[in-house]
């Protein structure tokens, strides 16, 4: 990432009521007239503070959107880890937050695949798809990887177990867990508030919510492909970018052609590295992309409900 961006601060979160509970939200920047508002989506067992950089870098232009799911950071528990109870808690956020807005949804991992399931449910609302190494829906099936994904997670419910909290909290202050490769970039443009922030929400994360997220993919992935099975081969004719590390392999790469294939207009290009958080690594890229789309669906659409937005705050 170019340093001149650099250092960046916290975001100031709102509580928003949502269905009864608070969930925790960063709605931040204003969009123009006909913009969509552009939503993050978390993968699996992380913090929607992973996203500063990207969220930040694309608020100096657009309304953009994130929230921490149920039980995460200042996010009361709520909907079951289920697909639905996270595509409920999603649907009541924007409900709360963006009703009358149509959104670009740019998701990494299981948030990518939240991203393709709400699209196909809501068409008319969703503008666009931006997919960071998403979550294949066919990855229950694949009989490398879905094995390595319970390996990875059970090996962090071990971790867990042994670490005394305070310990675990003293390795991630001094960034040796979570491991998170290709992290360097990522941690370099923080300013010393947004790393002890970061660091903070991890730690509270790990020892929190983290296990029982990341254990709901697979279920989740099943759910989602039965879904997408009854709407057929192509999934609707939105603009869709994907882009794939290199993380899992080939495989993992022929996996996400087949997730392109089903957009008659994806676009779909390699990271060039082996990096899994594809927004941590290469935020200018990611943002670079996503600008690209919103300015193609603004045009599509001119006369979109936008504009700038406050969200309700919890006394």
């Amino acid at each position: 990432m170019d340093s001149a961006h650099a250092p960046f601060s916290p975001l100031t979160p709102a509580l928003v009521t949502v269905g009864g509970r608070r969930v925790e939200v960063f709605d931040v920047g204003a969009s123009t007239a006909g913009e969509p508002v552009i939503v993050l989506l978390t993968g699996a067992g992380d913090t929607v503070r992973s996203w500063l950089p990207v969220q930040t870098l694309l608020s100096r232009q657009s309304r953009v959107l994130a929230y921490e799911r149920a039980g995460i950071g200042a996010s009361e528990p709520g909907p079951p880890r289920t697909l639905e109870g996270f595509l409920a808690e999603l649907d009541a956020v924007l409900a709360a937050t963006a009703p009358d807005s149509r959104v670009l949804l740019v998701g990494h991992s299981f948030g990518a695949l939240l991203a393709r399931v709400h699209a196909a449910r809501h068409p008319q609302r969703v503008a666009g798809l931006v997919l960071l190494d998403a979550t294949p829906e066919t990855l229950q099936l694949d009989v490398l990887r879905r094995p390595g994904y319970r390996l990875y997670v059970g090996s962090i419910a071990l971790v867990r177990r042994l670490l005394p909290g305070a310990v675990f909290g003293r390795l991630v202050s001094g960034n040796v867990l979570p491991y998170y490769p290709g992290r360097g970039p990522f941690w370099r443009q923080l300013g010393p508030a947004a790393r002890r922030d970061w660091q903070r929400a991890v730690h509270a994360l790990f020892v929190g919510e983290a296990v029982a997220e990341m254990r709901a993919v697979l279920p989740g992935a099943t759910a989602a492909a039965r879904e997408f099975a009854a709407d057929g081969a192509s999934l609707g004719d939105l603009p869709v970018a994907l882009v794939t590390s290199g993380t899992y392999g080939r495989g993992w790469i022929r996996l996400h052609d087949a997730v392109a294939a089903r957009y008659p207009r994806a676009t779909h290009e390699l990271s060039g590295d082996r990096f899994h958080n594809i927004h941590m690594r290469h935020a200018d890229r990611v943002v670079n992309i996503v600008r690209d789309m919103l300015a193609d669906a603004t045009e599509q659409h001119p006369s979109g409900e936008t504009g700038s937005h406050t969200p309700e705050e919890t006394p």
